[in-house]
C-alpha cells in the first residue's frame, strides 16, 4: 500500500500512521464525503485459515460497542487482497495518545483521573460483550483534543465463549502484562491490571518495577510495587489494589475499578467547590455559580451529579453559619443586656426599654411572638416616652393625640390660629409631602472646649450606593436575625444553585418568589404594627423582584417599604433617637430614588440632615468632637446632592469649621 493509493474505490491514503505485528494504519479521506478515517490493513499472516472465524466472531462483537464513546469507532470492514486479509476502517481521532503525553509530561491529576475513568467505561462495554482487550498499554490509548480517552487496537483481542473461563495464550505488550498473563491463565482482569499501571506510571511518571524483563516479571508476581510515596495520597489505596499480586484482590469488573475512580474524582470536586464556596462569602453569587461550573467542566462531572454535591455543601455550610450566627446572636444578646443595665442606673427609661426589646427579638424563634413582642413593647414605650426636653416638633406631636374638644379649648388659650397648629400627616402613598423635622438647637456659646485632635481622613458615605440587586441580597441574608428570613436564606440559596447551574429560568423564579415571601411577610407585620420589619420587609421585595426582572413590582414594594421609613423615621424623632431616624430617611429615599420619585427623595434627605444635625449638636454639647465631626461630614456628603439644602447643611458647614478651629487650638 502506497500513500495517496485509492482503495475501496473512495478512500485516499494520506499517511502512514503506525504498524505492528498484525497490521498497519493509515489515515486517509473518503473522496465523496472529504471525511477524515483511519484505515488498518490486517495482514494475512495473523489469521491463518484456521483462525479466520475468529477474525469474524470478533469483529461481528466489536460491532456493537462501535458507537461508545470512548472505544474507537468502527465504520466498515471489508475484503482485502494481496497479502491483505482486510481493511478496517475506523474513526480517526486527531488528537495524540497517553504516551505521548507522558513522556512530554503534560498530564494534570485530574487528567488522568479523567483518562482512567475513560479507559474503564470503555473497558465496561467491551467486557459486557465478552471481548478481552489484552494489550492495554499507553500507546493504545488514543486521546482527543480534550483529552477525552478511547481505547484503540482490539487486534489482538479475545473473545470468551460460553464455555471458556481463561485466556489459554500469551498475548500482549509485556511490560503492562498481568502476572498470570505470562502463563495463559488469565481472564477480564488482566485489562484491569494493565489500566492500573499505565495510570500510576502516568501519575508518578515513573514504572512501579525496576530491572531487566525477568526482574519485572518477578516483582510483579511478589506485588513488589516501587516509588509508591511519589504517587499521590488519594490513589495510593487504588494502586495497591489495581497491582496486588493476587488476581482474587484486584478489582474484580471493570466497573469496580470506574467506581473507585468515580468516588476519587468526586471527593475531589467537593474539596475544590467547598474552597469556593468558603471564599466566595463576599463575592456576587454569579462569580461562584462560574467558578463551580468551570471546576465541575475540569473534573467532567455530570450535571446533576455536581447539583447534588454542591446542595450537600451549601447545606452544611448553612448550618455552619447557622451556628456562628447564634454564637453572634448570644455575644449581642449580652451586649445589649449590659447595656440596658447601665440606661436603668442612669435613670434613662426609654433607653432601657428599647435595649430590651432588641434583646428580647434576638432571643425569639417564632415570627408570631415576635410580633406580639413588638406590639408589647411599643405600648410600654409609648405609656413611658417623655422626652427630657420638648421641640416644636414633641409639641405639635403632643396637640395631635388630644380631643378636638381639649385643642379648641387649647386654641382659645393660645389665641392662634388651628391653621398655625396643624401637623404633618403622613399617609399610605408615596406622593406624601412632609416637612422637615425641628432642629434642636443648644447654646453653642456654652460649649466647652475640649483640647481634641479630630481625625479628618475617614470616610463619609451614607447613602446606598447603586449595586446590583443580586449583590444586595447576598448583604442582607449574610446574618439571619429574625425567624422569617430563615425560611428566606433557603429560597435565596435555591435561586443561587440554579444560577450556577445556568438555568437562569428557575433562578428568575426563585427571585420572584421571594419578593412574594417578603412582601406576604411585610403586611403580615403591618397587622401587628411593627413598622420597622415592615420596611425592611417591603425593601428585601424589592430586591428580589428587581433581581427577578420584575421591575414594576419591585418599584410597587419600593415605594412601600419608603413610606414605612418615613413612619419609622418620625417615631425615632419623637425618642429623639436622632443617629436612627436619620439612617431611616436615608433607607426611604434609596427606596423612592428606585421608585423614580425625585421629589419625595429630595424631601426624606433633606429631613436626614436635620436628624443627624441634632445628633450632631449633642454629641458637640458633650464634647464628643469626633462623633460630631462625623456627623458634621455626614450631612455635608447628603446635603451636597440635594437641590435646595436645608437650613441644617448650612449651620453643619458653620459648626464644622468650629470644630476644626477648636481642634487646631
Amino acid at each position: 500500500m502506497k500513500i495517496n493509493q485509492l482503495i475501496l474505490g473512495k478512500y485516499r491514503l494520506e499517511e502512514y500512521l503506525s504498524s505492528g505485528s498484525f497490521s498497519s494504519v493509515f489515515r486517509a479521506r473518503e473522496e465523496m464525503t472529504e471525511r477524515i478515517v483511519a484505515i488498518k490493513a490486517v495482514s494475512k499472516d495473523a489469521y491463518p485459515a484456521d483462525r479466520l472465524r475468529y477474525l469474524r466472531t470478533e469483529l461481528q462483537s466489536m460491532s456493537k460497542i462501535g458507537g461508545h464513546p470512548n472505544i474507537v469507532a468502527i465504520h466498515t470492514v471489508e475484503p482485502g487482497r494481496d497479502n491483505c486479509l482486510a481493511w478496517i476502517v475506523m474513526e480517526y481521532i486527531e488528537g495524540t495518545n497517553l504516551h505521548q503525553l507522558v513522556q512530554q509530561d503534560d498530564l494534570t491529576i485530574n487528567d488522568v483521573l479523567n483518562i482512567g475513568i475513560g479507559i474503564c467505561n470503555g473497558l465496561k462495554a467491551a467486557h459486557a460483550e465478552n471481548i478481552l482487550h489484552r494489550d492495554i498499554k499507553p500507546q493504545n490509548i488514543l486521546l482527543t483534543a480534550d483529552k477525552e480517552a478511547k481505547i484503540a487496537d482490539f487486534s489482538i483481542a479475545r473473545i470468551f465463549g460460553d464455555a471458556s473461563k481463561f485466556a489459554s495464550t500469551m498475548t500482549g505488550t509485556r511490560r503492562y502484562m498481568a502476572p498470570e498473563q505470562h502463563y495463559g491463565a488469565y481472564d477480564y482482569r488482566a485489562d484491569l491490571y494493565a489500566t492500573g499501571l499505565l495510570l500510576y506510571e502516568a501519575l508518578t511518571k515513573q514504572y512501579p518495577f525496576s530491572g531487566e524483563a525477568d526482574e519485572i516479571d518477578r516483582k510483579k508476581a511478589a506485588g513488589e510495587i516501587e516509588n509508591l510515596e511519589k504517587c499521590p495520597e488519594e490513589f495510593r489505596n487504588f494502586a495497591v489494589k489495581a497491582l496486588n499480586r493476587d488476581v482474587d484482590k484486584r478489582y474484580q469488573t471493570a466497573a469496580e475499578m470506574y467506581d473507585e475512580l468515580d468516588r476519587i474524582r468526586r471527593w475531589k470536586y467537593e474539596q475544590q467547590a467547598s474552597i469556593l464556596i468558603a471564599e466566595s462569602t463576599n463575592s456576587p453569587a454569579t462569580e461562584l455559580a462560574k467558578a463551580l461550573e468551570r471546576c465541575r467542566k475540569t473534573f467532567r462531572l455530570e450535571i446533576d451529579v455536581a447539583e447534588l454535591i454542591n446542595q450537600t455543601l451549601f447545606f452544611e455550610t448553612r448550618n455552619r453559619q447557622e451556628k456562628e450566627n447564634e454564637e453572634k446572636r448570644n455575644i449581642r444578646l449580652k451586649q445589649h443586656y449590659t447595656q440596658a443595665i447601665e440606661y436603668i442606673e442612669n435613670g434613662s427609661v426609654d433607653e432601657t426599654l428599647r435595649e430590651l426589646h432588641k434583646a428580647h427579638n434576638l432571643s425569639l424563634q417564632d415570627a408570631d411572638l415576635e410580633a406580639q413582642a413588638n406590639t408589647l413593647f411599643k405600648k410600654v414605650t409609648d405609656a413611658t416616652s417623655l422626652p427630657d426636653r420638648l421641640t416644636v416638633q414633641d409639641i405639635v406631636e403632643l396637640i395631635e393625640k388630644l380631643s378636638e374638644t381639649e385643642k379648641a379649648n387649647l386654641l382659645d388659650m393660645l389665641t392662634v390660629s388651628e391653621d398655625d397648629l396643624e401637623p404633618a400627616v403622613y399617609y399610605d402613598e408615596p406622593d406624601v409631602h412632609h416637612e422637615e423635622p425641628e432642629i434642636v438647637h443648644e447654646d453653642l456659646d456654652n460649649f466647652p472646649v475640649p483640647q481634641t485632635q479630630v481625625q479628618q481622613e475617614r470616610s463619609y458615605r451614607v447613602l446606598i450606593e447603586e449595586a446590583p440587586p443580586e449583590f444586595l441580597l447576598d448583604k442582607v441574608h449574610e446574618d439571619i436575625q429574625y425567624p422569617h428570613e430563615r425560611e428566606a436564606a433557603h429560597i435565596y440559596q435555591q435561586a443561587q444553585i440554579y444560577m450556577q447551574q445556568e438555568n437562569i429560568r428557575r433562578c428568575l423564579i426563585q427571585y420572584s418568589r421571594l419578593g412574594a415571601f417578603y412582601n406576604r411577610h411585610a403586611k403580615k407585620f403591618i397587622r401587628v404594627n411593627d413598622i420597622e420589619l415592615v420596611a425592611n420587609c417591603y425593601t428585601r421585595a424589592r430586591f428580589s423582584y428587581a433581581a427577578a426582572k420584575k421591575q414594576r413590582h419591585a418599584r410597587k414594594n419600593a415605594r412601600s417599604g419608603a413610606v414605612y421609613y418615613v413612619h419609622l423615621a418620625r417615631q425615632l424623632e419623637l425618642q429623639r433617637a436622632w443617629t436612627e431616624a436619620g439612617k431611616s430617611f436615608v433607607l426611604a429615599a434609596d427606596n423612592y430614588r428606585f421608585a423614580q420619585l425625585a421629589p419625595e427623595v429630595e424631601k426624606c434627605k433633606a429631613s436626614a440632615t436635620v436628624c443627624y444635625f441634632n445628633a450632631a449638636e449633642n454629641a458637640h454639647f458633650n464634647g464628643d468632637l469626633q462623633t460630631a465631626y462625623d456627623y458634621y461630614m455626614q450631612i455635608l456628603s447628603i446635603g451636597e446632592k440635594l437641590s435646595n439644602p436645608p437650613r441644617s447643611v448650612i449651620e453643619a458647614q458653620k459648626l464644622l469649621d468650629e470644630i476644626r478651629m477648636e481642634s487646631v487650638g
